[in-house]
């Protein structure tokens, strides 16, 4: 299977899928069945985990946002409750509801600006180095899973 030893020559088998300075263009898991990687990319590479499954000459991706920055996420998202909590302790409850609009536009910026035109690059970027390494095409499927097709 060519693109299996392709995949597997350019990563860096191991299994923590951390950001760490390598020659190779990836990080992460690889096995006859599958693969779990990240892009060896320093700063944004491991904001992407992609996970596929081989089976003859197909294959499935599903990209996904790492546990790690899930978390990280999540405490952002959290901000704008924080934020009515403390207006609410300051100045009161009613006073807090004058900010309910402001707050909840934050919450949905950050939801649907900063973290999904976050992904979507650079889940793109990783996706399209993952496909000139291993010279497949692509089948975008529901969401952002993708059928693979390798030679």
């Amino acid at each position: 299977m060519n693109t299996l030893n392709e995949l597997k020559r350019n990563t860096k088998l191991t299994d923590n899928l951390i950001s760490s300075h390598t020659d190779k263009k990836f990080i992460g898991q690889v096995n006859d069945s599958g693969f779990k990687i990240i892009s060896s990319e320093i700063g944004r590479g491991a904001f992407c985990v992609f996970v596929g499954e081989f089976q003859d000459s197909l294959g499935k991706l599903e990209i996904r946002i790492h546990n790690a920055f899930k978390i990280m996420l999540s405490i952002i998202l959290s901000y704008p409750f924080v934020g009515f909590g403390l207006i609410a302790y300051n100045q009161g409850f009613l006073e807090a509801i004058k900010f309910l609009p402001i707050l909840i536009v934050g919450l949905l910026f950050i939801r649907f600006v900063f973290i999904e035109l976050s992904f979507r690059f650079i889940s793109k970027t990783g996706l399209n180095k993952l496909i000139k390494t291993l010279g497949i095409k692509t089948r975008h499927n529901k969401g952002y899973n993708s059928l693979l097709n390798y030679h």
